[in-house]
């Protein structure tokens, strides 16, 4: 790097842009580019400190509302400066960046070309457009000559099936913490996934094991993942529907004119068209440039030219994609407690692990803070708040004798989260519920923790500051629990939703996970027969599949089990008695008779044969369309200790006499299993897979 004395945004013509989730902010900011305006995007309009970093003096805000955006828009490249953004710094002072026309310009096209964009492109953005990833996808999808949805209160599974099913979107975008939410409600969608042709997930840890799970349920989609940072977005790209399973543990390659290594530090650097032209940190200003190599903070290793991600080398808090800076929230706490005259004592920040959305705040307290912690929760929460994190959930409370520090006083969070390491997190008493490790074993626990606070009755979810991620997991309840979300429910009283939950009865069966273990299996109290289609032409089709005979066993097994589906329409159970008298009466004779179970709680696509009766026992979590399975081949769970770990099966899979596939696992579309072949690992897709156990031996051929 370059370093000049100068800060050379004194001369620049910049534009402040306060941040909005509206289609108002992308039209403004893209307005800017065409105009040629370098814009800065503001937290709010008095954003002091952004304002004086850059010498902005100008400030644009834009009008509020979502919905649709399909303005005209054609990318360019350039080495004239386009934006200033600006993110944290291992040492916590927020560093100014400076992204050129070509910056922006080859996230675009890289994108485009790895996803195979065209015109026909409808997005739900399921991030805030003024982060760099949703505004980078707005810019992607007009670029294209597509139309992008923002929605009004975020990424919800609610709105996303409806618009599926509806042909509205036909393309998704958002971060893995929204995607393990939307995997936890699998079950709840169904053929309208098909719709689903592209999908771009943010720069935040996803597993191997959850890639898989989501390419499965996602069957048509180009599904994209990058890594990347402020200074050089999108350094890599994997495009998760065609790797390999035993590297979906990997972040992708870098594609185009990017490059990337490994230092002797164990640093990733990049350099490229995607690095910026240079940062203010501070107050020195480095030049960079796509001919400088930019060394990360993050540490990685690299194989076969993929890119595995380690961690990152400082110390910043990655919650759900959106960084802070644990010296700056704790500066912040303390000012805001000084304000108060409240002693705020000693105390710490720094990164612990959440499952759901990669990173959550630990606050570490000594036994003379211990009188204090409720008003540092609360502190933390409301500054998190004012950086874009509803946080107040992701917060736990540790307690230490003392608290690790250098010969200058600075907190030693490595040694500190050293010393967390299998010690549970602390209660800070009735005052605050914040037990990383609780079930959730009723609905009121549920809101408890998601809401960070004890339930007041009386209140609803959105009067007790309930934050975006804990509404999508208190709907996901709620949809479990009572078949469906009540309209309003955030406006509704809390004891009113609780006793709704304890009338029906099933909270806790629905909700229950043993630790590691699979999400919930459907329960059966809906229809699960493949929507679009009506119970008689479903009939047909199945008639029509297996050989267009009455007396084919596979038929008449099928036909059983769609009976069995069918009733659950009928809501009202005195008349729906009858119907699951027979239906049960069938099902037992259908396996005396055909030796075939297919319970009605397997969710079970179009078009599937069920050939060479006998011996099929074909306890799955759900089949796809277009599968084939023959005699003496049993689906189910590999041990006691996880009773709901069924396999998946996917679309068009050929299944072999004999086989036996068990566990928490998927086997990719379009994939042929070998007769008596045992298996218990995923399986990609288009793979051949044969023995005990079994291996992939080779490429199954892909449907014309």
């Amino acid at each position: 790097m370059t370093e000049l004395n100068a800060n050379p945004f004194r001369s620049m013509s910049t534009v402040g842009v306060v941040a909005t989730n509206s289609a108002g902010y992308v039209r403004q900011m893209i307005g800017n580019l065409e105009r040629g305006r370098i814009s800065v995007p503001l937290t709010r309009a008095d954003d002091d400190y952004r304002l004086r970093q850059t010498f902005t003096t100008d400030i644009a805000e834009p009008e509020s509302g979502a919905g649709w955006i399909d303005m005209p828009f054609r990318s360019r490249g350039g080495d004239e400066p386009a934006q200033i953004s600006f993110t944290s710094g291992t040492q916590g002072t927020p560093k100014a960046v400076l992204l050129s026309h070509g910056n922006l310009h080859d996230v675009v096209v890289r994108v485009t070309e790895a996803m195979a964009i065209d015109e026909g492109i409808r997005e739900y953005i399921g991030i805030p457009v003024y982060h760099s990833f949703g505004y980078a996808r707005c810019r992607i999808v007009l670029n294209a000559g597509g139309r992008a949805f923002i929605p009004e209160h975020g990424f919800d599974l609610q709105e996303i099936q409806r618009m599926l099913q509806a042909g509205e979107i036909n393309a998704i975008s958002a971060v893995p913490t929204l995607w393990r939410i939307f995997l936890a409600a699998r079950d709840r969608f169904g053929a309208e996934l098909e719709r689903v042709r592209w999908v771009e997930i943010g720069s935040q840890y996803m597993s191997g094991e959850e890639k898989a799970a989501l390419r499965a349920a996602l069957p048509n989609a180009r599904i994209v993942q990058h890594y990347g940072l402020t200074e050089a977005s999108r350094t890599t790209l994997q495009s998760i529907d065609r790797e390999p399973l035993e590297t979906l543990d990997s972040v992708g390659e870098a594609r185009g004119g990017v490059e990337i290594r490994i230092n002797a530090r164990g640093r990733i650097e990049t350099r490229g068209p995607h690095v910026a032209l240079g940062i203010l940190d501070g107050g020195k200003w480095q030049a960079i440039g796509r001919d400088e190599w930019l060394e990360t903070s993050d540490m990685g290793r690299i194989e076969d030219g993929r890119l595995y991600f380690l961690g990152r080398g400082d110390d910043v808090i990655n919650i759900a994609g959106i960084k802070l800076s644990p010296d700056l929230l704790e500066s912040a706490v303390r000012r805001s407690l000084e304000e108060q005259q409240v002693d705020s004592g000693d105390f710490a920040l720094l990164r612990r692990a959440d499952p759901l959305r990669g990173d959550g705040i630990g606050l570490v307290v000594t036994p003379a803070t211990s009188m204090v912690r409720d008003q540092l929760v609360e502190a933390i929460a409301s500054h998190a708040q004012a950086l874009g994190v509803n946080a107040r959930s992701a917060i736990t409370v540790h307690e230490v004798e003392s608290l690790p520090r250098t010969d200058t006083g600075k907190i030693q969070r490595t040694m500190l989260a050293t010393l967390l390491n299998g010690k549970p997190a602390a209660h800070p008493g009735k005052a605050l519920r914040v037990d990383e490790q609780a079930e959730p074993e009723s609905f009121a626990r549920l809101l408890e923790t998601c809401l960070g606070r004890p339930v007041d009755p009386a209140q609803s979810f959105a009067g007790m500051g309930g934050d975006s991620l804990g509404h999508l997991q208190v709907a996901l309840a709620l949809e479990r629990a009572l078949d469906g979300a009540p309209a309003g429910w955030e406006w509704l009283p809390l004891g009113d939703l609780i006793a709704q939950v304890d009338a029906a009865g099933d909270f806790a069966t629905l909700m229950a996970q043993g630790e590691g273990g699979a999400p919930p299996l459907p329960d059966g109290s809906r229809n699960m027969n493949p929507p679009g289609i009506s119970f008689w032409s479903l009939v047909a089709e199945d008639y029509r599949a297996n050989g267009s005979k009455l007396s084919s066993q596979g038929f008449l097994m099928l036909f059983i089990h769609r009976f069995g589906n069918w009733r659950m329409g009928v809501r009202l159970k005195p008349l729906r008695m009858p119907l699951t008298v027979a239906y049960r009466f069938l099902n037992k004779l259908a396996q005396i008779l055909f030796g075939m179970k297919l319970d009605y709680t397997v969710k079970v696509g179009r078009r599937v044969r069920l050939e060479h009766f006998g011996g099929m026992i074909l306890g799955a979590r759900a089949i796809g369309n277009d599968v084939v399975i023959r005699q003496n081949t049993t689906f189910g769970i590999r041990s006691m200790e996880d009773l709901n770990a069924k396999p998946i099966i996917g679309d068009g899979v050929d299944i072999g006499a004999g086989a036996v596939i068990v566990g928490n696992i998927t086997i990719g579309e379009h994939s042929v299993i070998g007769a008596n072949s045992v298996i218990f690992t995923n399986i990609p897709p288009y793979s051949i897979a044969m023995g005990v156990p079994a291996k992939v031996v080779g490429q199954a051929r892909r449907p014309a």
